[in-house]
Parts: C-alpha cells; sequence; structure tokens
C-alpha cells in the first residue's frame, strides 16, 4: 500500500529526527514541523505503524510549555497534553540512509550504528584488551577499574583525536574470559579514531555467563540507577595497607608506600601480562616495600624482642626483611600468614624479570585471578592489623 503525501512528509520528519537525535518523535512536534494537525499526526503515526515503518508509544502523557509572548510576565504554563511517540523501523532508517549522502560521509561506526536504529542504550561488546590501550597510557587518560567495569577519561594532554568519555562494564563469558561492555551513546561519542580502535576488538554474539554477579551490578547501576558498589581490588588492597600502617602507632609505617600506579588489573588475557601484574604487586608487598626499622619497633614495643634476636644464630647475619616480617607472625600467632603466599607471588615476578614469555592469549581470566590474589592479600593485611591492634590494646 502506498503512503498518502502526509504520510510520507510525517515519515521523513520522524526520520530525520531520529538521524539527528537518535530518539522518537511526538506527534506535537511533527505537527509543528509540517503544519499539520496534531490529532492528525497522531493518525498518521497510528496508520504508519499498522503499516510496519515503525512502532509507537500511544497516549503518552506530557506537558506543554507555552509562553504568551504578548503577556510575558504571566510566566510559563504547564499545560498536559496526550500525544503519540513514533519510531521508525530500521528498514525505514535503513533505506533513507542510503538513499541520502550519509554513506559518502564515511561516519564513524557507532554514530552510523545509531542512525541506522541502534538504541541508544543498547550495548556492544568487546574483547578485554580493548582496555589496555588506556591503562598503559596514565598521560592521556584517567581509568578508574574493577571488576564490575569502570570509566575512561581522556586527559588534557591527549590530543584531540583521542578525546573519549566512556563507561564500561565487564562480564565473564561462559569460556571464561572477560568481554567488556559499553553503549552505543558513549561509544557515538568517542572521536573517530577511537571508534575504530573499539570497533577493531568488538566481539559478535558473545556467550554470556547469565550468572556473572559483576555484570549484574553494571546492568543495575546502568539501568536501573542503583547505588551499587563496583569491586575494586586494588583500591581495597591500599585501604588494607593504610589500615595497618595507621595500626603501627608512633612507630613509622610498615609499608614505605601505600600504592603502585603502575598497578593494575591485566586487561591483556595472557600469562606474561598476568606475571607483568604480579611484579608490579611484589614491589609494593614485598620486602623493598617494607620498613625493617617498624618491624622492628613492632617486634620490640609489643614482644620485648632483642637487637640480638635480630641477628642470625648460626651465620651471625642480620636476619632479612622476610625473616624479620616472619618472625613477627609468628608473634602474632600467624606463622607463614604473609611471607608464604608473597612467596609464591615472588614465583610470578621471576618469570616476569626472568623468563621470556610469548603473548599468546589464554583462555583463563587472568584479570579476574589476579584480583583474587590482591583480595587474598587484602584480607591478610586486615587479618594482620586486627592482631597488632589486639596487642596493643
Amino acid at each position: 500500500m502506498s503512503l498518502s503525501k502526509d504520510a510520507k512528509e510525517t515519515l521523513a520528519a520522524t526520520i530525520a529526527d531520529w538521524f539527528r537525535k537518535f530518539t522518537g518523535s511526538t506527534a506535537i512536534d511533527v505537527s509543528q514541523k509540517l503544519s499539520i494537525e496534531h490529532a492528525e499526526v497522531m493518525r498518521l503515526f497510528e496508520e504508519l505503524e499498522r503499516l510496519g515503518y515503525g512502532s509507537m508509544n500511544a497516549n503518552v502523557e506530557l506537558s506543554q510549555v507555552i509562553l504568551d509572548l504578548n503577556m510575558p510576565s504571566d510566566g510559563l504554563r504547564f499545560e498536559p497534553i496526550t500525544t503519540h511517540i513514533f519510531f521508525p523501523s530500521k528498514d525505514a532508517l535503513h533505506k533513507a540512509f542510503y538513499e541520502s549522502n550519509f554513506p559518502k560521509q564515511q561516519l564513524p561506526e557507532y554514530k552510523k550504528r545509531l542512525m541506522l536504529g541502534a538504541h541508544q542504550i543498547g550495548l556492544a561488546f568487546f574483547s578485554e584488551e580493548v582496555l589496555t590501550r588506556y591503562l598503559a597510557t596514565p598521560g592521556y587518560y584517567s581509568v578508574e577499574d574493577s571488576l564490575a567495569g569502570g570509566q575512561i577519561s581522556s586527559t588534557s594532554d591527549a590530543p584531540d583525536d583521542r578525546h573519549l568519555w566512556v563507561r564500561y562494564g565487564k562480564c565473564r563469558l561462559n569460556s571464561g574470559r572477560i568481554a567488556v561492555t559499553a553503549i552505543f551513546k558513549d561509544l557515538e561519542r568517542m572521536s573517530a579514531p577511537e571508534q575504530r580502535f573499539w570497533h577493531s576488538h568488538e566481539m559478535e554474539s558473545p556467550d554470556l555467563d547469565r550468572s556473572d554477579a559483576h555484570f549484574h551490578n553494571f546492568l543495575r547501576r546502568t539501568y536501573d540507577g542503583d547505588f551499587v558498589d563496583f569491586h575494586n581490588p586494588i583500591s581495597k588492597l591500599y585501604k588494607a595497607i593504610c589500615r595497618i600502617n595507621n595500626a603501627t602507632g608512633s612507630i613509622e609505617h610498615l609499608f614505605t608506600r601505600s600504592q603502585n600506579d603502575h598497578l593494575r588489573l591485566p586487561a591483556e588475557q595472557t600469562y606474561k601480562a598476568y606475571c607483568d601484574a604480579a611484579s608490579e604487586l611484589y614491589k609494593l608487598l614485598g620486602p623493598d616495600g617494607l620498613s625493617q626499622r617498624t618491624i622492628k619497633g613492632l617486634l620490640g614495643t609489643m614482644f620485648s624482642v632483642l637487637d640480638v634476636d635480630f641477628v642470625h644464630r648460626d651465620t651471625r647475619r642480620p636476619l632479612s626483611t622476610l625473616q624479620l616480617f616472619s618472625l613477627l607472625e609468628d608473634h602474632l600467632g600467624a606463622p607463614g600468614i604473609y611471607t608464604k603466599p608473597l612467596k609464591m607471588l615472588s614465583e610470578l615476578r621471576v618469570d616476569a624479570d626472568h623468563r621470556i614469555l610469548g603473548p599468546e592469549p589464554s583462555p583463563r581470566s587472568y584479570s579476574r585471578e589476579f584480583a583474587d590474589i590482591c583480595d587474598q592479600f587484602t584480607e591478610i593485611l586486615n587479618v594482620l592489623t586486627n592482631h597488632i591492634l589486639s596487642k596493643q590494646n
């Protein structure tokens, strides 16, 4: 069935609105643009929906804002009105797009997808490696990362063609790997080069693990507006370090540094990236990050350990930092609680520094495994802090 002139113009007006704003059109707006009675536009919307040219939210209650230019002192008036909101179909958008000059303009990928009917808050999925670029260049990007997702924003130092601000989520796949997801509206706001970069990592029909609690937290925050804390294992570890440092009282801090700006969850799912992340963690938690003076001070003030006990009985050489910490563990009643898992972390650090590791990807989720390591040390530090506080009291 051919469309009447008014129906064609009405459909064209809604398509033009979509191309400009990626949203539906109210019969009120189309009525004003085409100088057609509001009731007639509503009827035309109904006809277009019936013929398959789009879908419609019918009888929506809105408020018209009215300003009488002859009596502006009276201010604004709000009058309720019932109208339809029309959304052109993907087929109608596709036909109009390719009959226009848009294909010649080489539009950025995600702007083009929206123009062809993708929903602004629809999700696209990407391999987790898409984050590597941003985590590796902190001078250009500020990244808030967690197991559920985060946010990336370009800094003032980033070139114009590297501009972006994007919220992203993370979802475990049934293969065990992690996918990154973002809504189309945020992707469309990126510069054209950034859109090309993300598109190069896009996944088609990922097999999502629908039981992933972290992904559900992302969905709750994104779509339901719930205030949900995303689990950030590195941030929690930093807090645990600060807590144990504060527990040392007047003694110098136990950990000489409370954070490492190069420490991050591995985005590249390779054993090499996993070991590199472990190496950065070891710099923070290993012997170079611990204060011998503070360990000796804790042993002396809480357990009356003498200086002579800080020397190896057989070799008469001073105890190493980790030997001193092991002595502290023993006196706190938690032998090996810290030094044993630290030894396992050290083995990963050795692999990072001394083995030639290939870049081959793995089906394992190294980012989740590394998060587990961070969580383990967070729990250990909190236990040690509680022991120290109980001995002080």
